[in-house]
């Protein structure tokens, strides 16, 4: 869960201010500290699904908003 927040948060930084609403911003910076308190227990697989779904149907988004113009590269290393 940590990782699609943290995908999100960089993929805002990468975009530029104003790409993604501030108050989605505010959301995900406010459910990162969350997560801090939240143990790996609590989380069933099925949660873990549903979010990772819900970060790439986002990108996917983003993706086609962005047409043929390739969207920046968040990381240099392999897809998931």
């Amino acid at each position: 869960m940590e990782s699609c927040v943290n995908t999100i948060l960089d993929l805002n930084n990468h975009l530029g201010e104003g790409k993604i609403r501030p108050e989605i911003i505010k959301q995900f910076l406010r459910l990162k500290e969350s997560l801090q308190n939240v143990s790996e227990d609590s989380v069933s697989e099925q949660d873990v699904t549903r979010i990772e779904q819900a970060t790439n149907q986002l990108l996917e988004e983003i993706r086609a908003a962005y047409g043929d113009k390739k969207p920046p590269m968040l990381y240099d290393g392999d897809r998931h």
